[in-house]
C-alpha cells in the first residue's frame, strides 16, 4: 500500500468474520518507521558529497545507506553492500567479540563511541579505520538503526610506526642533543650529552650548551618558517660546532652539538700527515667526502658510501659528477663558491637519484687549504634526513586530519539534539554549552550558562521542589571533582516557562590528575515524565477495570505467583481483598491435584505462546460442583519475552445445566412425537374408515400440527443454545485479550488516555452485545397469542443475526439485499421461524455437499402488491425427483440420524396456514430458491 492511500475496505460494509482490531498499533508503528526514514534520508543527504566516509547499519546486520566516500573505502558498491551483513562481510573474525561488547554498550548508556578496527575490503586486503559510532533509538530505548563516521588511519599507524622508530634516534644518537623551551629551560636531553659533560668535568649542566644569546635569536627569528643558527662553541679544550634548530610545529628550541675538536686538529694534522687524514675520513662516523680542485675525490667515509648506496667502491681519483650525474646544477653552483673559500650549508635539499628515488640531505661544504694556505679542494659533510623529512610531512598532513576532525566534530555537537556544556576551570566560574543546551536553559546564542559567572544566567534550578545553589549545580561539582550521574533536575526559564532535566557531568583532569574543568550533557525528559503520570494513571484504571469484570480475573509471574487479582476472585477464594492473595501460588488456594492441573496449564501457554480455553469442575463450599469456563493467555513484556499469564474464569454451571435440561426436554418431545406418529397414523385410518370421525380427526390434525410447530421450536432452541454458546466464546476471548493489551501497552509505553478509553469503549460493547444475544434468543422463542403488525427486515435481521456466527464459523457468507422495507400483519417470532428453519437447511446442505465459496442470498422485494422473501444458495440445487416432496411431514435426504423432516413442513404450515402466504421452492441456476409470499 503507498503512502497515503486508503485502506482496502473503508468506507464498505464489513462482511462476516472481517476484523479491525490491529489499526490503532499499525498506524503507531508506521509513525515510528517513517520518523526513522526521515531522519536516515536527512544524513544521507547531508554527508552524501563528503570525503568523510559514513554508513548507516541496522541491529540485524544489514547495511542501509553509505556515501560514496565508505565505497570507495571497501571497494564495495551500494548494491553490494545492502546484500552484505556488515558483522560477518567486513569485520575480521577477531575483531567480533570486541565490537559486539561496543555495540551493547552503546544500546546501554546511548553514548557515542570512538573505537579502532579493521575492515577487510573487496580485494580481501584488511584496512585499519577509527570509527565513531552514534546509535539511533525508538521510544521504548531499543536500537532502530546505528550511523558511523570512519577515517582511513592507514597513513597514521604507519607514520606512529615511523615515529616510535624515529624517537629513538635521540636517545641514541652518538652526539650532544638538547632541548630547551623558549625561556631557555632545558626540557630534555639525550645520554650522549650528559656523557660528554663528564668528560670535559662540566658537572652534569646540560645548561652549558645553551646559547646565551637565546632571547636575541629567537627575537631575529619571523616564527613562520624554520630556522637553523650554526657556531662554534668552545668548551674547555672540547670544539662544539652548535646548530640551534628553529620550527613553527613545536614551541621548543632544539640544539644539534657535534664535537668538532677532532675535526679542527685533523685539519692540521692533514698538512703534516696525508695517511692520518685519510684513516680518519674513512672512518669518520659523519658521511664526509674530501675533493680537490676537480671535484674529484681524495678521500671519502664509509658513511658516505654507505648513505648513498655506493657498496665498497673505491672513488678515489673519480669525478663526483660522474660518480652523481644526476646533481643539479645548484648543487654544482654550491660546489664552486666553496672552492672559492666560501663555507656553505642547507638543512635539508632534494636529491633526485637516477634510479628515480628522492633523498632529502642535509649539508655543509669547507674548503681545505694546503700548505700555502690557498684553497685546494672542499670538504662535504652530508646526513641523509629523508626518513625525518617523511615523518615531517607526515606530521603536518595528520595535523591537517585532526584540524578536519575537529571541525566535524564542532558540527555534531553544534547539531547535536542533547545539551552539552564544558567549563575550562575548576570552579566552573565559565561554562560554554551547545545550541541544544542554550535552547533549553532559554539563553541567547553565546551567553554565558555559568550560574556562578559574574553576568550569572537568568534560569533558576530546582530539586524536590527546592532551589539549588549555583555551587551545587551539576557542573559545578563535577568541576571540583565529584561525578554526576543520572540526576532529575526542575528548570524555570527566565520567561517562566519549566521543564525536566535529565543530567550527567564528568570531571576533566590536567596532566597531574587534577580537576581542571568538567564536561555536562543534558537532556529534555519533561515529555517522559508526563508519560509516566499518565501510565501510573493508566495502570490504576486498568486495575478499576479488572475489579469491575463481572467474572473471576487474575495476572501471574512466571512462577506462578499471583501479582493482580480483582474483588470477585479473592472473594472466590474465600478472601476479604485482593492484596491478601498477591504473592501466593495456585499451591496456597487449592487443594493438590487441583493445584497441579493448573500449574500445568500455565506452563504450557507459557511454553507455546498461545491462548488456551478450558473447561474447568471445581468442588466450592458445601460440596458443591460448579462449572467454568477459564481463558488463559500469556503475557509479554516489551521485547517479546514471556513474563506470566492472565486469565478469566466464568461460572457456567447454570448454562451446563440448562443445556442438559434442554438436551433432557428434546428427548422427552422425540419419544413423544414418535408416539403421536403411531397415533396419528392410526387416526388417519380410521378416519378413512369412519366417516363420522373426521371433524374429531381435523381437530386432532390441528392439535398435531400445533405440537409439531411447537417441537420444531424447541429443537431450534437446542440448536440456538449452541449458537449462543459460540457466539459468547469470541467476545469472551476478546475481553481476555484486551485486559492482556492493556498491561502489554502500558509496559511498553504506548498506554495513552485515548488509547485507553478506546479499549474501554470495545469492551463496553462486547458486554451490551453478549446481553442483546440473550435478548433476542428470549424474544424470538416468545409465543406469539395474537396478529401484530411488524416489520418484515427488522424480522429478517433477527433470525440472520441468530445464525451469524454459526455461518461465518463455516465459511458461509450470508448477504442481505433489500431495496425497501414492508409491513405486514401476522406473528413475528413463527415467522422468523420459518426462515430459520429455511437458513439452516440451506447451512446443512452446504456443509453436506463441501461447496467451495458457500453463500446464500436473502432478498425483500414487493412484487403485485405482497411482499416477497426469496433464499437462494449455491448448493447445486434438489433433486428433480424429490423437489415436491420437500415439505412433506418426516421427508428427509439426509438419513434419520440428521434430520427429523420437519422444517420445511413447519415452515411451509406458518407460512401457509397461520398467516395465509405461499411458500414454494424451486432450482435456479447454482441450487435452490425459497420464495415467501405474504
Amino acid at each position: 500500500m503507498k503512502r497515503g492511500e486508503p485502506l482496502k475496505g473503508e468506507g464498505k460494509k464489513l462482511r462476516i468474520g472481517e476484523d479491525t482490531r490491529s489499526t490503532g498499533r499499525n498506524k503507531q508503528h508506521s509513525s515510528r518507521v517513517k520518523g526513522s526514514e526521515e531522519e536516515i534520508s536527512f544524513l544521507a543527504d547531508l554527508l552524501e558529497g563528503s570525503n568523510q566516509p559514513f554508513g548507516i547499519g541496522y541491529p540485524d546486520g544489514r547495511i542501509g545507506h553509505v556515501n560514496g566516500a565508505f565505497e570507495r573505502l571497501t571497494g564495495y558498491s551500494r548494491e553490494e553492500l545492502r546484500t552484505m551483513n556488515w558483522s560477518s562481510s567486513l569485520t575480521p573474525p577477531e575483531w567480533l567479540d570486541r565490537e559486539r561488547a561496543i555495540r551493547e554498550e552503546i544500546c546501554r548508556t546511548g553514548e557515542s563511541i570512538r573505537y579502532e578496527k579493521e575492515y577487510i575490503r573487496k580485494d580481501g586486503a584488511r584496512i585499519p579505520v577509527e570509527l565513531l559510532v552514534h546509535v539511533k533509538k525508538d521510544e521504548a530505548g531499543s536500537p532502530l538503526y546505528y550511523y558511523s563516521f570512519i577515517t582511513d588511519i592507514t597513513e597514521r599507524k604507519r607514520l606512529d610506526e615511523r615515529i616510535s622508530r624515529l624517537s629513538y634516534f635521540p636517545r641514541f644518537n652518538p652526539n650532544p642533543i638538547v632541548e630547551t623551551d623558549y625561556a631557555g629551560r632545558v626540557t630534555i636531553c639525550n645520554p650522549a650529552t650528559h656523557k660528554v659533560l663528564e668528560s670535559i668535568g662540566a658537572g652534569g649542566d646540560p645548561g652549558l650548551f645553551v646559547p646565551a644569546d637565546l632571547g636575541t635569536i629567537l627575537h631575529g627569528w619571523d616564527g613562520k618558517s624554520e630556522a637553523s643558527t650554526i657556531r662554534e662553541l668552545a668548551i674547555g679544550p672540547r670544539v662544539f660546532r652548535e646548530t640551534i634548530f628553529l620550527t613553527p610545529q613545536f614551541p621548543v628550541v632544539r640544539i644539534y652539538l657535534h664535537d668538532i675538536t677532532d675535526i679542527r686538529q685533523v685539519e692540521k694534522a692533514l698538512r703534516t700527515n696525508e695517511e692520518r687524514l685519510q684513516l680518519f675520513i674513512e672512518h669518520a662516523p659523519a658521511a664526509l667526502a674530501m675533493f680537490d680542485r676537480d671535484m674529484r675525490y681524495l678521500y671519502v667515509s664509509r658513511r658516505w658510501l654507505s648513505d648513498y648506496g655506493l657498496g665498497d667502491r673505491d672513488l678515489r681519483g673519480l669525478s663526483h659528477y660522474e660518480v652523481f650525474p644526476e646533481i643539479s646544477n645548484g648543487w654544482k653552483e654550491a660546489h664552486r663558491r666553496g672552492l672559492a673559500g666560501e663555507e656553505l650549508r642547507s638543512e635539508g635539499d632534494r636529491f633526485m637519484r637516477a634510479d628515480g628515488s628522492l633523498q632529502w640531505i642535509r649539508w655543509e661544504i669547507h674548503p681545505w687549504h694546503d700548505s700555502s694556505d690557498q684553497v685546494a679542494g672542499i670538504v662535504i659533510f652530508s646526513e641523509d634526513i629523508t626518513e625525518s623529512k617523511k615523518a615531517e610531512e607526515k606530521i603536518l598532513l595528520l595535523n591537517q586530519q585532526l584540524e578536519q576532525r575537529a571541525a566535524e566534530s564542532q558540527l555534531i555537537l553544534d547539531t547535536s539534539p542533547i545539551g552539552l556544556a564544558i567549563a575550562n576551570d575548576p570552579q566552573g566560574v565559565m561554562i560554554r554549552g551547545n545550541p541544544a543546551l542554550e535552547k533549553l536553559l532559554g539563553v541567547t546564542a553565546g551567553s554565558e550558562l555559568s550560574k556562578n559567572a559574574f553576568n550569572s544566567a537568568g534560569y533558576r534550578v530546582f530539586k524536590n521542589g527546592e532551589a539549588i545553589a549555583p555551587s551545587q549545580l551539576p557542573m559545578q561539582r563535577a568541576a571540583r571533582g565529584e561525578p554526576v550521574s543520572g540526576e532529575t533536575l526542575d528548570i524555570v526559564r527566565e520567561d517562566g516557562t519549566g521543564l525536566n532535566l535529565y543530567c550527567s557531568a564528568a570531571t576533566l583532569r590536567d596532566n597531574e590528575g587534577k580537576p581542571c574543568g568538567a564536561v555536562g550533557a543534558f537532556m529534555d525528559i519533561t515529555e517522559r515524565k508526563e508519560l509516566e503520570d499518565v501510565v501510573i494513571k493508566s495502570q490504576l484504571d486498568t486495575y478499576a477495570i479488572l475489579d469491575n469484570i463481572p467474572f473471576n480475573a487474575w495476572l501471574k509471574d512466571t512462577e506462578g505467583r499471583y501479582v493482580k487479582v480483582n474483588w470477585q476472585f479473592a472473594t472466590f477464594c474465600g478472601y476479604t481483598s485482593p492484596k491478601e492473595v498477591v504473592g501466593k501460588t495456585d499451591m496456597d488456594l487449592w487443594p493438590m491435584h487441583m493445584a497441579e492441573a493448573y500449574c500445568a496449564d500455565d506452563q504450557d501457554v507459557m511454553r507455546s505462546g498461545q491462548r488456551k480455553l478450558i473447561e474447568e469442575q471445581q468442588v466450592v463450599e458445601h460440596g458443591e460442583e460448579r462449572w467454568f469456563e477459564t481463558f488463559k493467555a500469556p503475557r509479554f513484556d516489551q521485547n517479546g519475552t514471556v513474563i506470566g499469564t492472565t486469565g478469566i474464569a466464568k461460572d457456567i454451571t447454570e448454562a451446563k445445566r440448562a443445556v442438559e435440561a434442554l438436551q433432557s426436554i428434546r428427548n422427552e418431545l422425540e419419544q413423544k412425537v414418535a408416539e403421536r406418529t403411531w397415533e396419528l397414523a392410526t387416526t388417519l385410518n380410521d378416519l378413512r374408515k369412519e366417516s363420522s370421525d373426521r371433524i374429531q380427526a381435523l381437530e386432532a390434525l390441528r392439535e398435531q400440527e400445533r405440537l409439531l410447530i411447537h417441537q420444531g421450536r424447541l429443537a431450534a432452541m437446542g440448536e440456538m443454545i449452541g449458537n449462543i454458546a459460540h457466539q459468547w466464546r469470541q467476545p469472551l476471548n476478546t475481553l481476555g485479550l484486551i485486559i492482556q493489551g492493556l498491561s502489554m501497552s502500558e509496559e511498553l509505553g504506548e498506554l495513552t488516555k485515548d488509547h485507553l478509553d478506546e479499549r474501554v469503549n470495545r469492551a463496553m460493547q462486547l458486554i451490551y452485545h453478549m446481553s442483546q444475544t440473550i435478548d433476542d434468543f428470549r424474544n424470538f422463542f416468545r409465543p406469539d397469542k395474537e396478529k401484530v403488525r411488524f416489520e418484515m427486515k427488522q424480522a429478517i435481521n433477527n433470525a440472520l443475526s441468530l445464525m451469524e456466527d454459526n455461518f461465518r464459523s463455516l465459511g458461509i457468507v450470508v448477504s442481505f439485499d433489500s431495496a425497501q422495507d414492508m409491513s405486514i400483519a401476522g406473528y413475528p417470532n413463527e415467522f422468523s421461524q420459518a426462515l430459520l428453519n429455511i437458513l439452516m437447511n440451506a447451512r446443512d446442505v452446504l456443509q453436506e455437499r463441501k461447496v467451495e465459496a458457500p453463500r446464500v442470498l436473502v432478498r425483500l422485494f414487493a412484487e403485485d402488491n405482497r411482499a416477497v422473501v426469496t433464499i437462494a444458495d449455491n448448493g447445486g440445487g434438489i433433486d428433480r425427483e424429490i423437489i415436491g416432496k420437500v415439505f412433506d411431514p418426516y421427508f428427509t435426504s439426509k438419513g434419520p440420524s440428521s434430520g427429523t423432516g420437519l422444517g420445511l413442513f413447519i415452515a411451509k404450515t406458518i407460512i401457509e396456514k397461520n398467516m395465509g402466504g405461499t411458500l414454494t421452492v424451486r432450482n435456479s441456476g447454482e441450487g435452490a430458491e425459497f420464495r415467501i409470499e405474504v
